[in-house]
């Protein structure tokens, strides 16, 4: 087991080094056999303490479990294309090609935790508790089950020397290997948050152990008891191992997993590689997404367009109203038979604007739905006040619904006849009138809003939204005419692709107006900061009026480890 008081944390731009290395997770120093735990990008204010340091790793190990697990559950999905991420597995690990043709590779087999997780099995424990063992006790009920391999004697006499029967046994060293197993597997399960997943029979088991081993205060993960506790183990382990004389396929599958355990910390690659990503960049947008597609937030219903597993996605996909009908973001390529996408990470409408005013009745858009004729007429010696409603072009075409709110007022109304012309009027009457209005104006503002953004009904502002894995230094900084070792300029590519997709908006959705903004990590401990937006004084990076959001790490790791489903 590695020793988290014996690790180096590298959080700052400087101790990171390479401005293109995205590497998260643990690995060897060049020059000892220390260990540095490389955290995400934006992490300066990170305090590392033992046990920040001890609740990050646990949380980055549920983490990349999650990553991992959606990775591989995004193959299986039958609207996957024939040109999907492939995924390659290897002893410690996984890699796979991304649709930016960069290659991930996820070293997930982090074998001191990995075997323990993976170890506990009801059955095998129960197996080593109650064996069914040969015995010389002859049970007189069971003697029709063993006759074929009796010897008859004479005088019909039939002699049998052993039966194989059920029996509780008490084994004096057999189980201690299954508790010392217990006591490692709740508690990792503890700092992993796990406790209610985990088997009541564990505790009682790892309950067993501690009072017969350890000392009451004994703890594999607290900074003043973790070295006299793995040494005990260690002495148990070793006791175990003399001691057992019986050694079947469960025991050894207990063995194997406390001996990764105790033993078993070098478990990496050439490159001194322990457990992590590299290309981290993958993982940051994907709990990105991730948490703007959760239905637990707000987010979600201002959601236009998505990015998900390499296809965009729009409000149907998505499961939100009102559907959207048009994607701006198609592009068609000499005479190609299917649109090519356009692919934002995230497209949120942002904000309405009803002409000025939030009262619809006083707002310019009703004029731009229907127009109504005011018409005052006597019958039977009384006046009536009555509006003749016309919709405008395409309009109820586009809102179907619309009518059938019309039909409603209408038939709310008795027809009248003018004796003079003999006609019938259909109207609705002024009394019922400010109701039909508003009823109208809330259908397109509230029910169909996107529509009515489209046909130019209401103006609209819309967020065109990227993730990126960059540091806050490097938008700084930024210069556009400097080119790195590989001839890029990174952020001016952006730059370029964010106004592109602005563009596309702009020329294909009427009445909108666009702002587009970069989400980059940061750390902070309060998950009452979401995100916040940091000014970029440089004058180039200015000119593009693209705004860089700081997104809290750990508000999305936290919404992140939870997710029970894949997306």
């Amino acid at each position: 087991m590695f020793d988290l008081t014996n690790i180096d944390v590298i959080k700052t731009d400087a101790e990171h080094g390479l401005r293109s290395y995205s590497f998260v997770g643990l690995k060897r120093k060049n020059d000892s056999d220390r260990l540095e735990f490389w955290l995400p990008i934006g992490f300066n204010d990170f305090e590392p303490s033992f046990e920040a340091i001890k609740k990050f790793f646990f949380k980055m190990y549920r983490t990349f479990q999650v990553y991992r697990e959606r990775k591989m559950g995004a193959l299986e999905e039958d609207w996957r294309t024939t040109d999907r991420d492939g995924v390659f597995e290897f002893e410690n690990g996984f890699s796979f090609i991304n649709e930016r043709n960069e290659h991930v590779i996820f070293y997930g087999k982090l074998n001191s935790l990995d075997k323990i997780l993976e170890g506990y099995d009801e059955l095998r424990i129960s197996s080593l508790e109650k064996k069914k063992f040969h015995s010389l006790e002859i049970d007189y009920s069971q003697i029709d089950r063993y006759m074929h391999r009796a010897y008859f004697l004479e005088d019909d006499i039939i002699y049998l020397d052993e039966m194989t029967i059920p029996k509780s046994v008490i084994i004096q060293d057999s189980p201690s290997i299954v508790q010392l197993f217990c006591f490692i597997y709740t508690e990792i399960k503890k700092e992993l948050e796990e406790v209610d997943s985990t088997p009541d029979r564990a505790f009682e088991l790892a309950a067993k152990f501690k009072e017969e081993f350890l000392e009451p205060g004994s703890s594999l993960f607290d900074e003043e008891s973790f070295d006299n506790t793995i040494f005990a183990l260690r002495s148990v382990f070793e006791e175990i191992e003399d001691k057992t004389t019986y050694k079947d396929d469960d025991f050894w599958h207990f063995y194997e997993a406390v001996e990764a355990f105790l033993f078993g910390q070098k478990s990496d690659d050439k490159d001194g590689i322990y457990f992590g990503i590299n290309n981290f960049y993958d993982v940051w947008e994907d709990m990105c997404q991730a948490y703007m597609l959760s239905k637990e937030h707000k987010h979600l219903e201002q959601v236009l367009f998505a990015d998900v597993k390499g296809r965009l996605l729009t409000r149907k996909d998505l499961g939100v109203k009102p559907y959207i009908n048009m994607n701006p973001f198609a592009v068609k390529i000499n005479n190609e038979p299917r649109n090519r996408y356009l692919r934002p990470d995230l497209v949120l409408l942002e904000s309405v604007d009803y002409e000025g005013s939030t009262n619809y009745l006083e707002s310019k858009l009703l004029n731009k739905i229907f127009s109504a004729n005011r018409e005052t007429f006597e019958l039977n010696d009384n006046f009536y006040t009555n509006h003749k409603i016309k919709f405008n072009t395409n309009i109820i075409e586009n809102f179907p619904e619309l009518y059938q709110i019309y039909l409603k007022h209408l038939n709310k109304n008795k027809k009248y006849i003018d004796s003079g012309r003999k006609t019938y009027y259909e109207y609705i009457r002024h009394s019922n009138y400010d109701d039909f209005a508003a009823e109208v104006s809330a259908y397109v503002c509230q029910v169909n809003e996107y529509f009515a953004m489209e046909k130019g009904l209401i103006s609209s502002i819309i967020n065109v939204i990227d993730y990126k894995y960059m540091r806050l230094s490097d938008y700084i900084t930024y210069d556009p005419s400097a080119i790195n070792n590989f001839g890029e300029n990174k952020i001016k590519d952006d730059i370029h692709k964010q106004l592109v997709y602005e563009w596309a908006i702009q020329n294909n959705i009427s009445y909108t107006s666009t702002k587009s903004e970069f989400w980059i990590p940061f750390y902070s401990d309060d998950l009452s900061i979401e995100k916040q937006k940091y000014l970029i004084t440089n004058s180039h990076f200015q000119t593009n009026q693209i705004d860089v959001i700081q997104v809290n790490f750990k508000v999305l790791q936290e919404n992140y480890i939870k997710l029970n489903t894949l997306l």
